[in-house]
């Protein structure tokens, strides 16, 4: 018996946790390698094989009352493709789906589940094309299926806007949606090539995939098209944030400097203090109570220089001087920013997106996310919404009580391993 294995041997429990996350992961990437080579759904298929329409539209042309090739339809101006994973439609995913529409998006649904019949009849008034997926490369593998289908139907060749988005992200209608809408129409009339939502540094800078709406000089470029129809589509979480969303900015979108990213730490920073202009600085408990728990991080002693100067400002019941706020938008750009800012961006800069996994990665608690969720949706809806507003409320709810937190995780590692719960939130230090 070796020194080395030994050692092993004699390990406490976390490390032998962590270890088994470890091999639970690599499991995960040889079986999603093994289905996408050998399995019916991978690379012996196609986007048409594997997107299967349940429209009344899909049912005319499959019995040839209209061709489904692109040259016998109009083409809308604008297309988005919406990759979801549900049984039902959502009042998120309908909301969603509005807004795209009121923006002039006719939407193709793709649904990596099966879609049920209510879900299929309401989605069939709301969207150009609704189809069924068989899912191999979760949302990322919809998203390339969706790009080679309507590359190959001719329709890139003649829209003008192209948005991709899914519903990893709860939408709040209402005011925080209407500025979606302006944001969109702004872009459509701007020069700038591509419109994203949030962007991150983790790892290396990129553009996060949630939402991004793209013009003709990029979704017709060789470089855009070549990057989705080399793409592998493994059903393997980190694959699809390394070798797609990381490297669609890195392989594409650096291409083209001129795009506009709608929530950012500076655009954060100037309308905080815009909002507290009056009052001669921003009070940090109105800050700080919008952003993740520091409790993990201050248990592990890494609390750095800018999260220790919104505490101790929050727990003075003191304002933040200038220089101070600089440590919002510090935390914001070494960090996940859709966790980080996941309420700081929906209150000042009426983002209409949270995230759905806050509480299992250990962002937030349960009762923190739910409470600021309806506080941001009566901020949005206004008061008169009501009924609106609690069955977005229950919906969240029910939403962060079935996936749980990381201690709902703790006996479940292979799980885990596969959502990427693999530890709990902890605040960042700058460049450590």
């Amino acid at each position: 018996m070796t020194d080395s294995f030994k050692k092993i041997l004699k390990a406490p429990l976390g490390l032998w946790k962590k270890i088994k996350i470890k091999i639970f992961i690599l499991s995960n990437y040889l079986q999603a390698q093994i289905d996408y080579w050998i399995g019916p759904d991978g690379r012996r298929s196609t986007p048409e094989k594997r997107l299967q329409p349940i429209d009344r539209r899909a049912d005319l042309e499959r019995s040839g009352a209209t061709s489904i090739s692109g040259a016998s339809q109009g083409t809308p101006e604008r297309i988005a493709l919406f990759i979801a994973y549900a049984k039902s439609l959502t009042h998120s995913s309908r909301a969603y789906i509005e807004t795209l529409n009121q923006a002039g998006f006719a939407v193709v649904y793709i649904n990596n589940e099966r879609t049920n019949p209510e879900a299929a009849a309401a989605l069939d008034d709301l969207c150009w094309r609704v189809f069924d997926r068989r899912n191999i490369g979760r949302d990322f593998g919809g998203f390339r299926d969706g790009v080679l289908l309507l590359h190959g139907e001719g329709y890139l060749d003649r829209c003008q806007l192209l948005c991709i988005a899914n519903d990893s992200m709860q939408f709040i209608p209402g005011r925080n949606a209407q500025a979606l809408v302006s944001a969109l129409k702004a872009f459509a009339t701007s020069q700038k090539q591509a419109l994203f939502s949030h962007i991150s540094h983790q790892i290396q800078t990129h553009y996060q995939s949630y939402f991004q709406v793209l013009k003709p000089e990029i979704f017709r470029s060789r470089t855009f098209l070549q990057f989705w129809k080399d793409y592998r589509p493994l059903s393997h979480r980190g694959h699809c944030i390394y070798n797609g969303e990381i490297a669609l900015s890195q392989t594409v979108y650096r291409h083209f400097p001129s795009v506009e990213t709608l929530y950012t730490s500076d655009k954060l920073q100037e309308a905080l203090e815009s909002h507290f202009a009056a009052e001669g600085g921003v009070p940090a408990e109105e800050v700080f109570r919008l952003m993740p728990s520091p409790a993990r991080t201050s248990q592990r002693r890494k609390i750095g220089y800018s999260l220790q100067q919104l505490m101790q400002q929050s727990d003075q019941h003191e304002k933040l001087t200038g220089a101070q706020l600089y440590s919002v938008a510090d935390l914001i750009e070494n960090g996940n920013p859709s966790h980080i800012a996941a309420f700081l961006y929906p209150f000042y800069l009426h983002c209409p997106f949270v995230k759905h996994d806050l509480c299992t990665a250990g962002s937030y608690t349960m009762a923190q996310a739910i409470s600021l969720f309806r506080e941001v949706a009566r901020q949005s809806l206004g008061a008169g919404e009501s009924a609106q507003i609690e069955s977005l409320v229950d919906e969240f709810t029910d939403l962060m009580y079935s996936r749980g937190v990381p201690l709902s995780y703790d006996n479940r590692l292979r799980e885990a391993a596969i959502k990427g719960i693999t530890g709990t939130f902890i605040y960042p230090s700058t460049y450590e």
